[in-house]
């Protein structure tokens, strides 16, 4: 079993409807599990997100689908906070070889 995951953050619903969307048409594929984690404000803390759970599913998930709202042309901030508290990752290569997408 292939497991996706899609983690987003939505201000105002819209881009959660979008993740709902994405995840109905990836569990419509036999053999696929889909996690969907929403960024909330609880995640981040002092201006670092600190969800634990969420990038240890992740780690262990076989493709990564990204959700933002795009604010002032780029990224929202607290999608931009669990970005930059992704750099460990990076760094340590457990995202290598992952298939990866996006949405906004």
């Amino acid at each position: 079993m292939s497991t996706v995951s899609i983690i987003y953050h939505s201000g105002g619903g819209h881009t959660a409807k979008l993740a709902e969307a994405v995840a109905k048409g990836a569990a419509s594929v036999a053999g696929v599990k889909v996690n969907t984690i929403a960024i909330s404000g609880k995640d981040i803390v002092e201006g670092r997100y600190k969800n634990e759970t969420a990038l240890s599913q992740l780690d262990a998930s076989d493709a990564i689908i990204f959700g933002s709202p795009t604010y002032m042309g780029g990224p929202s901030g607290q999608f931009k906070t669990f970005a930059d508290a992704t750099g460990g990752a990076w760094y340590g290569q457990k995202w290598k070889d992952k298939i990866a997408s996006g949405f906004s």
